[in-house]
């Protein structure tokens, strides 16, 4: 990448170029008509587009213009164990197990239309001038349905750290049996509308004497919408379960207490289970008994803003050394703002006095259960029940959603701030460089970018405090603060040398020295202090002696199991604190942007129906960015001031060194280094004298491979042993087998990837020490590393020329059914990986009819 590029990258950049008329230099007009069938989801989907060019005013205008409109209709399966609290030990005996916290069955159904149009004039009054209007509109609208099956096995730590102890644990086949279990179903509903629209203004002059000046302004605008979120949920708790997880798959069964009885007792269940009228239907997919017990009801509102302006200014040289100079600046101004309101009401029964304020059918069905509703089973086969058709989902939402409206009036649940931020991010930047003609065959270009940024973010510290609501009220105790301005100041000086050497009009040779950097993105710098889940409490009174009272515990996210008999919020606001133990998610706006100096060496060979081409690289990197789970971090030292004064229902001490924290961080360094070999052949003409000579002729080999090693140093204080570099592959490949001739062309394409570095455990030398002394692995989470398992896919594609400017075309994509599977690496007491999350989306086919008029 040279320095008149942007630098934001460490691989490369991709370049897309605009339709333009007066670049085609004649009238075209192109209509496409395409069907999409999508296997999983047994539908088909339209899409019609079309593009063309016109030459005006004696070929000094031209316009350009594009146009599509699609429906597309998508299921798709996953199994997911929760996304952000990481798998616990559990023991049984002298057994003891690291198993999953939960996990989740999903199937989404997505519909989106999509229009898109987009409209270039130029104007070129001579042949050294030319300018441009560009205007683009993207807009699509959504329907989501998102349907969910929990196992939520609870298993934890106590305040001792002291895992729970289950009743079976089978560690030879990672099975798992035990009590407390929840059973939980959701259907959601979600619609959605984006609109983006851009602008943009610009031109290029060619100022004589081998001057020439590009100029670019463009503003867009963008808006998500979703204003009707909508969920109900239904639960047993406190039910009998097995679990059993491997790399590629988490299960869950639900038995009777007798049934696990036996089975610790013996090692095998031989009886059946008798159902309780009111409780689990064992061996049925019908659970009429699951409770309505959760109302969501949210809207949300997502704006992007982008404004920059370019300028770059070349002249051109004939002598001998210098080919030309060029410079040139680019301004941008990028903002982004998200509000979020949500009502998320657990037990609506409880609230119905309040909450339907006398409205009959309210009070009706917030006290039902799934048996009152119709119900349907999921086209996602990893569903053990069924689940409230959407009909049914919408006619309970319309009747009790009065209690949704009227709770939390003044906004204060964790839900509705929690994701809420605004953020701005200006970047400026100038270049500088030149070409050498070195040798007649050999030319160097050698320059210099920088690049200054400037980044702010607000958020909020976000709590979840219900336990001390009065079920029946309509006010939330979630505590939600806005988080004052933060942000992060930097720079970057980046040279780069380019040299290119024509060694022969068939062999090329490449060698580039260059620097680059690649900002965080706004997922990872927004400020937010979330803690996850109900805030666990200690109890700091000197007085206080948990022996004497019931819970006859410390700490717990149960106030009243900790405090004394009688005691109000005064002595809670007085007494309690946050413990270190909690889970919390942190965002980090003082990330500073990954930094890479980069060594790129290549020889291509051009031959006649050949290409060859060798490749060795090295990049050195710093600040590289990483996800990092059970961290320890004080809140004192973070990037951004936590107003935990401002809490007044507890205490949280501004110096607490939370122990349990996920968070992006900055590593030390890192090396990556591999090679690279390209190749394709064309047969043509090597297969004449063949008795099948001229179909063998037509065959094509094109293929990639890509072999790195990466090795990165995150800091001793999360990680003392170094890592993968996160979000690369080691190994990368692709081959297409082809035949074509002048009208028919088919390809069977395959892609590999092997497994890349998502997410990291914290395992510090404090932590290994730690469990040295227990036995087990409680405290280094290095079995925490989340990676995305290796992938094969494969694809076909074949077009046929039906007459002249009428092409007819057919891609199979996914035909094998690849999924994307992530898992946690495991350990010895996980016997082994344990899926996080695997996603299935099946074979695709699309049929279409291009005709170029």
């Amino acid at each position: 990448m040279t320095p008149d590029m942007d630098l934001d990258a460490i691989g490369g950049s991709i370049n897309v170029t605009t339709l333009s008329a007066l670049d085609r230099g004649r009238d075209t007009f192109k209509l496409s008509a395409q069907n999409y069938y999508h296997d999983q989801a047994a539908e088909s989907s339209p899409k019609i587009s079309l593009q063309g060019t016109n030459i005006l005013l004696d070929e000094k205008l031209g316009i350009a213009y594009t146009g599509s409109w699609e429906r597309r209709t998508t299921q798709g399966y996953e199994t997911l164990h929760h996304e952000t609290t990481l798998p616990k030990y559990v023991t049984s005996g002298e057994n003891r197990m690291l198993i999953p916290w939960e996990f989740q069955t999903r199937q989404e159904n997505a519909e989106r239309e999509r229009v898109a149009a987009l409209l270039n004039l130029e104007y070129q009054p001579d042949d050294s001038s030319r300018y441009r209007l560009k205007l683009n509109h993207t807009s699509y609208s959504d329907e989501d349905i998102a349907l969910r099956e929990y196992y939520r096995f609870n298993y934890d730590y106590d305040d001792e750290g002291i895992p729970t102890e289950l009743d079976y644990l089978d560690n030879g086949n990672q099975i798992l049996g035990g009590g407390s279990v929840d059973l939980q179903q959701q259907f959601f509903i979600q619609e959605s509308e984006v609109t983006t629209n851009t602008l943009s203004l610009g031109g290029e002059n060619r100022l004589g004497k081998g001057w020439e000046a590009k100029y670019e302004l463009v503003s867009s605008r963008s808006e998500n919408e979703k204003p009707d979120g909508r969920r109900v949920q239904f639960r047993l708790r406190d039910l009998n379960a097995l679990g059993h997880s491997g790399e590629d798959f988490v299960n869950g069964q639900i038995i009777s207490g007798p049934q696990l009885d036996e089975l610790a007792e013996s090692g095998s269940i031989a009886t059946g289970a008798v159902s309780n009228p009111n409780g689990y239907q064992y061996g049925s997919v019908a659970q009429p008994n699951l409770i309505y017990d959760n109302l969501f009801l949210e809207d949300s509102l997502r704006e992007d803003a982008v404004d920059q302006f370019s300028f770059d200014l070349r002249k051109d040289f004939d002598g001998v050394l210098l080919n030309y100079v060029k410079t040139g600046v680019k301004v941008r101004k990028r903002e982004r703002s998200f509000d979020k309101n949500r009502s998320s009401v657990n037990n609506p029964a409880e609230k119905k006095i309040l909450g339907c304020a006398g409205d009959s059918l309210c009070e009706e069905l917030v006290g039902e259960r799934l048996g009152t509703f119709e119900t349907y089973i999921p086209e996602n086969s990893n569903f053990d029940h069924a689940l409230i058709t959407q009909s049914e989902a919408d006619r309970l939402i319309a009747a009790t959603r009065a209690i949704g409206d009227n709770y939390d009036p003044d906004e204060r649940e964790v839900e509705s701030n929690r994701l809420d931020y605004d953020l701005s991010e200006d970047t400026a930047a100038v270049y500088a460089m030149a070409e050498f003609q070195v040798l007649p065959e050999a030319t160097l270009i050698a320059g210099a970018r920088y690049e200054s940024t400037k980044f702010r973010s607000t958020g909020y510290l976000s709590i979840r405090n219900d336990r001390n609501e009065d079920s029946s009220a309509l006010d939330s105790f979630d505590i939600g603060l806005p988080l004052a301005d933060a942000g992060n100041d930097y720079g970057n000086f980046l040279p780069a040398l380019h040299y290119r050497h024509e060694l022969s009009d068939k062999l090329l040779a490449r060698a580039s020295l260059w620097t680059s950097f690649s900002r965080p993105d706004f997922g990872d710098s927004r400020a937010f202090f979330e803690v996850k889940d109900r805030v666990i409490f200690c109890n700091t009174d000197p007085d206080y002696d948990p022996a004497d009272y019931a819970g006859n515990t410390q700490c717990g996210d149960q106030p009243g199991s900790i405090i004394p008999t009688g005691e109000d919020l005064d002595y809670q606001a007085q007494y309690l604190a946050m413990s270190p133990a909690n889970s919390v998610r942190i965002g980090n706006p003082s990330l500073d942007p990954m930094r890479a100096a980069n060594l790129d060496l290549s020889l291509s060979y051009y031959g006649e129906d050949t290409f060859l081409e060798g490749a060795l690289f090295y990049k050195a990197i710093d600040d590289f960015i990483v996800d990092a789970a059970g961290v320890d971090i004080n809140i004192s030292e973070l990037g951004f001031h936590v107003p935990v004064e401002q809490v007044d229902l507890f205490h949280i001490d501004p110096n607490l060194t939370l122990t349990n924290a996920s968070t992006y961080l900055n590593g030390e360094s890192a090396k990556v280094y591999g090679a690279e070999l390209s190749f394709s052949q064309y047969f043509d003409g090597r297969w004449e004298s063949h008795n099948i000579g001229r179909w063998l002729d037509n065959i094509f080999i094109q293929s990639n491979l890509t072999v790195q090693r990466s090795d990165g140093k995150v800091g001793d204080t999360v990680r003392v042993s170094t890592i993968q570099l996160p979000e690369q592959a080691d190994m990368a490949a692709n081959l297409t087998l082809g035949w074509e001739n002048d009208t028919f062309s088919l390809r069977l394409i395959a892609n590999y990837t092997s497994e890349i570095l998502k997410r990291i455990g914290s395992c510090t030398a404090s932590d290994i020490e730690k469990d040295a002394a227990l036995g087990f692995a409680q405290n280094c989470n290095d079995w925490a590393d989340v990676y995305q398992d290796e992938a094969v896919a494969f694809d076909i594609k074949a077009n046929y020329r039906v007459a002249d400017g009428i092409n007819l075309y057919l891609d199979a994509i996914n035909i094998t059914d690849s999924v994307d599977q992530y898992y946690f690496s495991g350990n010895r007491d996980s016997g082994g990986p344990i899926l996080f999350n695997v996603e299935q989306y099946g074979p695709g086919y699309q049929l279409g009819l291009t005709v170029d008029f």
